[in-house]
């Protein structure tokens, strides 16, 4: 059943588009500390969604060092 949905949803563009955007939200969220990215301009009023859309929905905080 899996491999049947898989099969379906790797063959339609918005698939890869979508998994594209969550990969690269990831790699920005990951590389960056929260405490510093907030702070930034532009980066800090989309950090929210950034977060969103690298499935960090429970709003996960790194470590203050």
């Amino acid at each position: 059943m899996e491999a049947v949905i898989f099969s379906w949803a790797t063959g339609q563009a918005w698939f890869g588009v979508a998994s594209t955007v969550v990969v690269v939200a990831n790699m920005i969220t990951m590389s960056l500390k929260d405490e510093y990215a907030e702070k930034l301009p532009i980066l800090g009023k989309i950090w929210p969604i950034l977060n969103w859309l690298s499935l960090n929905i429970a709003k996960n905080k790194n470590q203050p060092k």
